[in-house]
């Protein structure tokens, strides 16, 4: 009879082990598409940043993440994004939870986009629209929203918060390099925090056309993992060094800049390295650089000080440093944009810096990743 209730007590115990084991595992959704099931891997997921309640976006892997005191509570499926190299992508960077409506009609197309949560702008989350009559839109196309299948739509705006803190980027993962260029960091330890073409509102005309409001980013933005180790900047192909800007001197919110000239093809190009913590003692303008040569360590530096933080910017502020290269291909070693293009930031028509008013080809640009690839 001992033995019965030891065993018995012994079964009870490890049920309870198994309960609080599978309480604490992240809540994962798996939505059955033509008999395919999305399976999610949660085993290396990191948070980017610790916060209270933190919302991570990865475009590459299609997925949302919540966090809650840095720990992985839940994992949705992303069912369509925008195109990439269109002014109307998904926006990424850091941002915070707006408005969230339950019925919600676009601003841009006559379709409901209910379970609508914004997050920049114009640019919501919400579940797979339907017109005015009823009809399910049948189309992946999206201007810049993500959508949800319907039933994670709706879980994801029972739980999503006005605030919390949102984080949408790309993994370099996938990313396979041309074997005569290197990464201007490492891989293994980066993200793209913001990417080519990415839009930035600056202006509020209320225009139909919303393309008039929107600056596209006119390079890629690299952040380091928390946990990153190495945070050195590699120039990516040999070349000269063509202009340095120190911090302060006319930087234009760059920081500390190095801009080095390749000659690739028998075509001048020039990559650009900004917002460095430092750069590499010695190096001055004219020195020949190889590739794969440190140029600096990345950083936050413009206006003469660590200028960018992760949500309000300034050299009086106090909140986490926004550390990120700043990386452009360009046809000029300048800082400005090579078409001189002015680009309309509160109400003022002003000098591009790392921003254009279009697409960033029509103005001297190459896509980073897209000419390292290629």
């Amino acid at each position: 009879m001992k033995i019965k209730i030891l065993f018995l007590s012994i079964v009870f115990i490890l049920i309870l082990w198994v309960i609080k084991l599978f309480s604490t595992l992240p809540r994962v959704y798996f939505i059955n598409l033509e008999n395919k099931i999305s399976v999610v891997s949660t085993n290396k997921i990191k948070p980017k940043i610790c916060e209270f309640r933190v919302w991570e976006i990865n475009l590459s892997k299609n997925q949302i993440y919540f966090f809650e005191n840095c720990e992985l509570k839940e994992v949705f499926p992303i069912a369509y994004q925008a195109p990439e190299g269109v002014w109307y992508q998904t926006p990424t960077g850091y941002f915070r939870i707006g408005v969230k409506k339950e019925k919600h009609i676009s601003s841009l197309f006559p379709v409901y986009m209910n379970y609508a949560v914004q997050i920049y702008e114009d640019f919501f989350i919400h579940e797979i629209p339907y017109y005015l009559n009823g009809e399910r839109v049948r189309t992946d196309f999206t201007g810049g929203c993500i959508r949800l299948w319907n039933k994670v739509a709706q879980e994801f705006f029972r739980k999503v918060k006005s605030g919390d803190l949102v984080i949408i980027y790309k993994d370099l993962d996938d990313i396979v390099l041309n074997k005569k260029f290197v990464l201007p960091v490492n891989k293994n330890e980066f993200y793209i925090r913001q990417r080519f073409n990415s839009p930035v509102r600056t202006a509020w005309s209320n225009s139909k056309d919303r393309r008039v409001d929107y600056l596209q980013h006119a390079g890629v933005d690299l952040a380091p993992n928390p946990d990153a180790q190495d945070l050195n900047v590699y120039n990516i192909y040999d070349g000269r060094i063509a202009k340095i800007v120190k911090n302060g001197y006319n930087d234009h919110g760059l920081g500390n800049v190095v801009i080095v000239e390749h000659l690739i093809e028998d075509k001048k190009i020039y990559s650009l390295y900004a917002h460095l913590a430092q750069i590499r003692e010695n190096l001055k303008e004219g020195d020949f650089i190889k590739k794969g040569d440190i140029i600096g360590k990345v950083g936050a530096t413009g206006y003469g000080c660590n200028y960018w933080r992760i949500w309000e910017d300034g050299c009086d502020k106090k909140g986490k440093l926004d550390i990120h290269l700043h990386f452009e291909i360009k046809n000029k070693p300048v800082l400005e944009n090579p078409f001189m293009a002015k680009c309309l930031i509160n109400g003022e028509y002003k000098n591009c810096y790392g921003y254009v008013p279009d697409n960033p080809d029509k103005f001297g640009y190459l896509d980073p990743i897209k000419f390292l690839s290629q």
